[in-house]
C-alpha cells in the first residue's frame, strides 16, 4: 500500500504526461494490494477482510482508474 501513496505523491508534482504515468502506477500497485489479501484469505493466511477496508480499496482502485483513464484535456 506504501507504492500506491508514494507514486500518488509523485504524480501530483509532475507534469501530464508523468502524472498519468505515475497515477497508472499507482493503479498496478492497489490492483496488486487488493490480489494479496484475496490470495492470503482463499490460502487461510489470514481471517476474511472487514468489508470495509474492501470497499475502500475499490473506491481507491475506481479514482485511480478515472485519473489514468480519462481524456487528456
Amino acid at each position: 500500500m506504501h507504492s500506491v501513496a508514494l507514486n500518488l505523491a509523485e504524480g501530483m508534482g509532475n507534469h501530464a504526461g508523468t502524472k498519468r504515468q505515475r497515477y497508472a502506477s499507482a493503479l498496478g500497485s492497489a490492483r496488486e494490494v487488493l490480489a494479496c489479501v484475496q490470495v492470503a484469505q482463499a490460502m487461510r493466511y489470514i481471517g476474511a477482510a472487514d468489508a470495509r477496508a474492501l470497499d475502500r480499496m475499490d473506491h481507491v482502485i475506481a479514482t485511480l482508474s478515472r485519473l489514468v483513464y480519462r481524456r487528456a484535456s
